[in-house]
This record gives structure tokens, C-alpha cells and sequence, in this order.
């Protein structure tokens, strides 16, 4: 029976990088369950697993029971309001802080919604103050996850020619090193913009068209079709090349020639190849 698993990787905005990393680890073990389920199930229907996207604030406040602040988090959004270590907090908006009920107080907190405002009262050096802040929440983004069966693996390798490896696209490559899910358009001039993440292709180089799918809400792209880009690449027997769009911050703004991105090979595994 051959499979093939497809990814749709839906970001809404930013994302923390441990939140990344909760996110990403979640994907993985539900890839893996997937291709399990995949390998033993009879029906011919796809199987589907996701998870919708999810948000939480973190205030950036160490506090404790008593409601003394003990840490403050520099550049978060405790400190960006003026929150200092031994000041006592006695409110937020207008839930009161009850000693020895901080779970309570945080969970006021987390509940914020997205760019909220809201007002903690605090008291420091006999002085009742108010600070305002804004709610910058961390979003993970949602994910689906599907297991088709009896599709094919794409080809481009001719029958006579044994060696070959594989272009990839089927892993989510880590946004925290600014690297981004891409698709391939083209190899060696043909166009291969069709639904499997993964190409099978003759132990040869190849000039190979990629177009990104970079979610960075700072990215500004010129209007009208985003131009293809080009990695040239050496395929080796048994090896599978994983693509991605590596972002460059420092050209967030250079779109009119898609400065702000490349064609990268991120990952290179082994793995056995054999044409059919």
C-alpha cells in the first residue's frame, strides 16, 4: 500500500519560540500517529488529525502568593508598563488580589484578550500607583494533518536510470532560525507544482524553482505573482533534501525582487531509494 501525507499549516500571527517548539513537537507526534494509522487502515478515506490555532499572554511577572512582585522579565509587557520587583500588587481593572489566591489573579491575567488594555494597581514606597499595559498574546498556530492512501509518489527519474534521491517539502522547517514552508514549482524547467510534498528524482544536478509560503506578518511582497527562485543542487544517491524559505529580516522590506528571501536546503536525511 503507498501513502502520502500532506501538511496545511495555517499561522495567524507571530510565533514565540517556545511556542514554536510546543507547536512543532505536537506536529511531529501527531505525524507519526498518523502514518501509523495510515500503514494499518483499510479504508480508502483520508485520515485526518488537527488542532486549532491557541493563544496565551505572558504577563513576564514573577509574583508571589502574597502578591509581592519577586522578578520582572525584561522587555515584557510587565516591564514595558513599569512593574519593579517589591512592588505589592492590590489589583487588576477591578479584580482584587486576595493573598494566597495568585492562581486566581494569573488566571484574570491570562484571559486578557489580544491588545487589550487593562490596569494592575500596585503599591510601592507607601504610594498607590496605576499601571497600564497592552496584551501582546503568543499565538501557536493550528495545524492539519491528512494520510491519503494509494497515492503515488511523484517521479521524475527514467526507468533506466537506478540511482536517485528526493526533494522535500513535507517537514515544517523551524521558524525560530528564520526559516519558512515553501513549495517547488519547477526542476530543470518543468513545471512539478502538484500535491506531493516529496519528488523522486535521478542521482544528477538539477536548477530547482521554489516559491515561498513565509507567514512573518512583517514580510512586504510586491503586487502581482511573487517571483519563483532558484536553488541549483547536486541530488546524491538515497538522500532526501529538505527545502524551505530562509527569511532575511534585514530585507523585510526589499520586495520588488523578493530580496527578503532565498531558497535554502535546510535538512539533508538519508533515505533509501529505489525506483519503480
Amino acid at each position: 500500500m503507498r501513502w502520502c501525507l500532506m501538511t496545511l499549516l495555517v499561522a495567524i500571527a507571530s510565533v514565540h519560540t517556545d511556542g514554536y517548539s510546543q507547536e512543532f513537537e505536537a506536529r511531529e507526534h501527531a505525524r507519526a500517529a498518523a502514518v501509523a494509522a495510515g500503514k494499518t487502515s483499510t479504508s480508502a478515506a483520508p485520515i485526518v488529525l488537527q488542532e486549532p490555532a491557541r493563544s496565551y499572554f505572558e504577563w513576564g511577572a514573577i509574583v508571589s502568593e502574597q502578591g509581592e512582585v519577586l522578578n520582572v522579565r525584561p522587555g515584557s509587557v510587565a516591564a514595558i508598563m513599569g512593574l519593579q520587583p517589591r512592588d505589592q500588587l492590590t489589583h487588576v481593572n477591578n479584580k482584587l488580589f486576595e493573598p494566597g489566591k495568585l492562581a486566581q489573579f494569573l488566571t484574570h491575567i491570562a484571559e486578557l484578550e489580544h491588545n487589550q488594555q487593562f490596569v494592575v494597581g500596585i503599591i510601592r514606597d507607601s504610594q498607590t500607583l496605576q499601571l497600564t499595559g497592552t496584551v501582546q498574546a503568543n499565538v501557536i498556530p493550528g495545524w492539519r494533518l491528512e494520510v491519503f492512501h494509494d497515492f503515488d509518489e511523484a517521479s521524475l527519474a527514467n526507468d533506466n536510470q537506478q540511482q536517485c534521491g528526493r526533494l522535500s517539502v513535507f517537514f515544517t522547517p523551524p521558524a525560530a532560525a528564520d526559516l519558512h514552508p515553501a513549495f517547488i514549482n519547477s526542476v530543470a524547467g518543468d513545471n512539478v507544482r502538484i500535491q506531493n510534498p516529496t519528488i523522486k528524482l535521478a542521482a544528477q544536478e538539477y536548477r530547482i524553482g521554489v516559491h515561498e509560503l513565509i507567514q512573518d506578518p512583517s514580510v512586504r511582497r510586491g503586487r502581482g505573482i511573487a517571483p519563483e527562485k532558484y536553488l541549483t543542487l547536486t541530488i546524491e544517491p538515497n538522500k532526501t533534501y529538505h527545502i524551505a524559505a530562509k527569511f532575511i529580516p534585514a530585507k523585510r522590506f526589499k520586495y520588488i525582487n523578493a530580496e527578503y528571501w532565498e531558497p535554502v536546503v535546510w535538512k539533508v536525511t538519508e533515505q533509501n531509494c529505489q525506483l519503480d
